[in-house]
């Protein structure tokens, strides 16, 4: 195998015309630059240049090696700047899912936050409910997705993104919206949005207005919170829901107000089990938790 180092220097003395420009350009000696020449003719059984006074002229040979080296240069930069973008973001392919409420809202803007940083990785995105994310996570289909609850087994790595109380959204002008906190109380015979029977927070949606002696008046009934947040930017009702969905639909037609005693909702990530997660992986999943934080204070407020 002839020594990478032989070829560079052949390089530099072919781009810069002499042995002593070649050697500044290597930042070595002249006797190096030499040396290195004489080796790889002889290693090549090549006569890569005639000697003339003062003067190094390429040969026929050293012409036609020169176009293959530059070819393989070219191709050594191709794979020094693949490297550089798989130390810097990863391979090039991150699949994401999410369940339909955060594939409208948080996984959204996330994805914008890591396209901007990231703009070599190509991304794709599926919505499904937790149960099919969760089997698409086992087969690998997803590196990682974004679920509402954690799953009862152990086939898959999870971490709790945040679990947070349910807020009440209202239209803005709504005669609720002077207050700080809502009650179920307060909503008592108002117009209301909510998930249908049989979906997990209906449960502890419906205990709370139990509890409260509150009967729940549910003109429309969807299990999409992005379907009850534009129903109640159009004015349909109120509802009380994940803050973290209600979060985008916040600058139109829509206010947010503290609801006790509430519901609670969480998200959770899942990924393959066994199996590294991978740069891109761990770079988005940053981005969202930025936003998580960032969502809280905004909550909080």
């Amino acid at each position: 195998m002839i020594k990478l180092s032989y070829f560079e220097a052949f390089n530099a003395v072919m781009q810069s015309g002499s042995m002593t420009a070649a050697a500044n350009l290597l930042h070595t000696s002249q006797p190096n630059i030499s040396r290195a020449i004489s080796r790889l003719e002889k290693e090549t059984a090549l006569k890569l240049f005639d000697r003339l006074p003062g003067k190094l002229q390429p040969t026929a040979d050293g012409l036609a090696l020169f176009k293959e080296v530059q070819r393989s240069f070219v191709g050594l930069r191709q794979l020094s700047e693949a490297a550089h973008r798989i130390h810097r973001s990863g391979s090039g392919i991150l699949r994401l899912g999410a369940v339909q409420s955060h594939s409208l809202s948080l996984l959204p803007r996330a994805v914008k936050l890591f396209s901007q940083a990231y703009p070599e990785v190509t991304i794709t995105i599926q919505a499904a409910h937790s149960d099919v994310l969760s089997r698409w996570v086992q087969e690998h289909t997803c590196d990682v997705a974004l679920v509402s609850t954690a799953a009862g087994d152990n086939t898959l790595e999870q971490e709790v993104l945040y679990t947070v109380d349910a807020i009440c959204i209202l239209p803005k002008g709504h005669k609720l919206a002077a207050k700080k906190a809502i009650t179920p109380k307060d909503i008592e015979g108002e117009r209301m949005i909510t998930v249908p029977q049989g979906e997990l927070i209906r449960g502890s949606f419906d205990r709370v207005f139990r509890e409260a002696n509150v009967p729940v008046n549910d003109v429309v009934q969807t299990p999409y919170s992005s379907i009850s947040c534009a129903l109640v930017e159009q004015g349909v009702g109120v509802a009380v829901v994940n803050p973290f969905v209600a979060m985008p639909y916040l600058k139109g037609n829509v206010v947010m107000r503290p609801f006790a005693p509430a519901p609670r909702h969480s998200a959770v990530l899942i990924f393959p089990k066994g199996k590294p997660r991978g740069r891109p992986v761990d770079n988005f999943v940053e981005f969202l938790k930025r936003l998580v934080r960032e969502d809280l204070e905004t909550i909080g407020g």
